[in-house]
């Protein structure tokens, strides 16, 4: 792809502006930050919480003062301690070859300040290592500024982890009560990656500061040359309705989208809780907008306007892409002016995310208002090699599942639509950048980084980036059900700074699904609808969401969802949608519940999209719209009593058993007898007939502490204590049922109050029941 190269500008770069204010001024800092004196021992720490002294004590310059070791390397005191747990581990091995485990802990420096500071002045070689441990395992540039907050300047920790597969050193600052604060790991190798001693004619400090974009470019170019991206995963030669133009001298407008696609890159952010930030920082964040005249932005956006009175984040993001030689960028506060159709536009994000060159995501900066370029003090020393004993000490990359994991990628539910309808992404950290795209996914390099796989994780609990897109071109049903669950565990425990936009956040998501399964002429190649964030052909599987533990009714969307669906959970929920399941035969929908205009319902219609519409791109926007606003659907399946009319009540702790990891249940105390209890600090409800197994079940939601009080919202939603008895289930699968409670009125309406999965002990739970039609409201 030719992208628009810009014109290099005569003034300063903006990057050379805004990184390296901060290079040589702090020593002064970091000799008033120095500790007094240098524990020895974690209960020394628990003994006295460290203060700042104004100048190092002798004993603390003696902590800093270094020697050169066997290696020729520089070492300071408190890296004596890792070579002591380094001839610890071969005095282990001597005894078993075998042996692993981890070392106790020992402290190589009473604060990050001191380690900082035997880093940077000191120039231990091995400190050098830790610090930049720590340094890169921070996501965001504020979490890098914490390192160095006074309220965290406790015992840097290092113990030493052996494994058949390689040894490590686990560094830790964690408070006297144990709380840990930050952690980060060093590999340990008995092979060099480069020769100890060689001298390279590495970049100046200044210039390690600043991201690597030479290398940048050439992973973009790579992509959009040689690989097949573009033709297989562009949505269509459509712009956006407007983008942002970078022009020279730090200005900006906001142009149409030109008539042909051009290339153009994308911001994904966070524009941060407004219920913790100050108001007028709030309002800047919104005041960024772009206001319209009769639909037509106004002349003070379309004429040249200073970036710099826009959000930081927004700021950064135009210098990145600068730098990379794209001419337009696409920021959803500036590009979507005020008075424009939300929801019409909210539903076409897998066409702005599916045509951009790159989706650049900001990982860096957890609200609109912070930076997504600093000071990369990780690389404020050239990396060389360093020898302690007969080891290397390597830095590990973090993994990308890492970053995305954790926040602020995680927290905010705009960016997973974001990021699963983008066929590249470009991933932006405090300390590095990462990229991922269909055909390949790297990191930014640097000469000792240990080599490991940038997608690697143990725990792979989340999809790679671009599987969702993958599967829906290919056309697997299979897969795509499967990646919609997966997606709905990923955003439940997400948050939105306006719950109302539940369904918007993931209506690009929800169309492209269906366009997956639609043929040429726009008609669905299977019976496919949209019911409120669930889909109707694996009902029975998207009807059996469980969460994780019981919340707090007062958080229930119920206004936004119905009951019956996952959408109408408080934010920030973890959820299981992925358990094993293999849906019962006796069950089936039977349709969406329809109102009249005088809001009496009507029979039932098996699809809800009957219209006629020629354009496949609005008929597939216009499912969605209809999707969200299901409220009442009707199921059939067999149907029973959960608990029966004798059963007695006892208490939890009577009939819990737990044997470490072990947890179960003992009825020995009520032989011959129905039973039920409930957990009313998790959900879990147990049901038991007197010669039978027994049956779990979890409850979406607590019982409020101190009642109810009159609360309205609470008592439409919790199963109250005492009502246990009138709770009836239906057969979802063959070891998945919903629990339901009536709801009061004349008409027989039930509503979810939770589900059981998995009950082994009681796979006949369903013999002999008839099956019945219920509605769910």
């Amino acid at each position: 792809m030719a992208h628009t190269i810009m014109q290099t500008p005569t003034t300063a770069p903006y990057w050379v502006q805004r990184l390296g204010r901060r290079l040589y001024g702090r020593k002064s800092q970091l000799l008033d930050s120095c500790r007094s004196r240098h524990y020895t021992t974690i209960q020394e720490k628990h003994d006295q919480h460290h203060a700042y002294h104004r100048v190092p004590s002798l004993q603390a310059q003696d902590v800093l003062r270094v020697k050169t070791n066997e290696h020729g390397q520089l070492q300071c005191r408190g890296c004596d301690q890792i070579t002591y747990l380094l001839r610890w581990a071969e005095a282990e091995r001597r005894k078993d070859p075998n042996h692993k485990g981890t070392s106790p802990k020992r402290i190589i420096h009473n604060s990050y300040v001191e380690l900082d500071l035997c880093a940077r002045m000191s120039n231990c070689d091995a400190c050098q290592v830790v610090r930049r441990a720590l340094l890169l395992d921070q996501i965001t540039g504020r979490d890098a500024e914490c390192l160095r907050d006074e309220d965290n300047q406790w015992p840097v920790q290092v113990a030493l982890d052996i494994r058949p597969g390689g040894d490590s050193l686990l560094i830790t600052i964690q408070k006297g009560s144990g709380i840990s604060l930050f952690s980060a790991t060093v590999v340990l190798s008995q092979k060099p990656c480069l020769a100890v001693g060689k001298k390279t004619k590495g970049p100046s400090a200044a210039s390690r500061l600043r991201p690597n974009f030479e290398e940048l470019r050439q992973v973009v170019s790579n992509c959009h040359d040689n690989h097949q991206c573009s033709s297989r995963y562009r949505w269509n030669s459509r712009n956006p309705s407007w983008l942002l133009e970078i022009l020279g001298d730090g200005k900006v407008r906001v142009v149409p989208g030109p008539e042909h696609l051009v290339p153009y890159v994308v911001l994904s952010y966070s524009w941060g809780d407004p219920t913790t930030m100050p108001a007028e920082e709030w309002a800047r964040i919104k005041g960024a907008s772009t206001k319209t005249i009769n639909g037509v932005p106004v002349a003070e956006r379309t004429n040249p306007f200073a970036r710099s009175i826009l959000p930081e984040t927004m700021q950064d993001a135009i210098a990145i892409t600068q730098e990379l030689d794209y001419k337009y960028i696409w920021i959803d506060n500036v590009c979507i002016p005020k008075g424009t159709d939300w929801d019409t536009e909210a539903s076409l994000m897998h066409e702005v995310y599916g045509n951009a060159a790159f989706t650049l995501l900001a990982s860096s900066s957890t609200k609109a208002t912070e930076p997504m370029l600093h000071d990369r003090l990780a690389w404020l020393q050239e990396p060389k090699p360093c020898k302690l004993r007969n080891h290397f000490l390597y830095n590990t990359q973090k993994s990308l599942h890492e970053i995305r994991l954790d926040p602020p990628a995680s927290q905010r539910a705009w960016t997973l639509q974001e990021e699963r309808l983008s066929p590249r992404i470009l991933y932006w950290t405090g300390q590095r950048w990462y990229w991922s795209c269909p055909e390949h996914q790297t990191v930014e390099s640097s000469p000792l980084d240990l080599p490991s796989p940038v997608c690697a994780s143990e725990d792979q609990s989340w999809s790679l980036p671009q599987r969702f897109l993958d599967v829906c071109r290919i056309g697997d049903f299979q897969s795509i059900d499967q990646e919609w669950l997966d997606i709905v565990e990923a955003y439940t425990r997400r948050d939105l700074a306006h719950s109302a936009d539940r369904f918007l956040a993931i209506s690009g998501l929800a169309v492209r699904f269906l366009e997956a399964k639609m043929d040429g002429g726009g008609k669905t190649r299977v019976s496919e609808q949209y019911l409120a964030g669930l889909w109707t052909e694996d009902l029975a599987r998207h009807l059996s969401w469980s969460v994780a533990s019981a919340v707090d009714p007062r958080g229930s969307l119920q206004d936004v969802a119905p009951l019956w669906s996952w959408a109408s959970l408080p934010l920030c929920v973890n959820t299981k949608m992925r358990h094993a399941f293999r849906q019962s035969p006796h069950f089936q929908f039977v349709g969406v519940r329809q109102f009249s205009s005088d809001h009496t319902p009507i029979t039932p219609t098996a699809t809800l999209n009957q219209q006629v519409v020629t354009n496949p791109r609005l008929r597939s926007k216009l499912a969605e719209q209809q999707g969200r606003t299901v409220k009442q659907i009707e199921i059939q399946g067999r149907f029973r009593r959960f608990i029966s009319e004798h059963s007695c009540a006892v208490p939890w702790e009577a009939i819990e058993w737990n044997r470490g990891d072990r947890v179960g249940f003992n009825f020995e105390q009520f032989p011959g007898r129905d039973l039920h209890s409930r957990n009313h600090d998790d959900g879990r409800i147990v049901c038991k007939d007197a010669h039978g197994g027994e049956v779990v079940g979890q409850l979406d939601y607590l019982v409020p502490s101190g009642g109810y009080f009159g609360d309205r919202k609470s008592d439409s939603v919790t199963l109250a204590d005492g009502e246990e008895t009138e709770l009836m289930c239906l057969e979802l699968g063959e070891l998945a049922m919903l629990l339901l409670q009536r709801n009061p009125g004349p008409e027989e309406t039930w509503r979810r109050v939770g589900v059981c999965i998995g009950y082994e002990q009681r796979k006949g739970f369903f013999y002999g029941c008839e099956s019945r039609t219920v509605v769910l409201a």
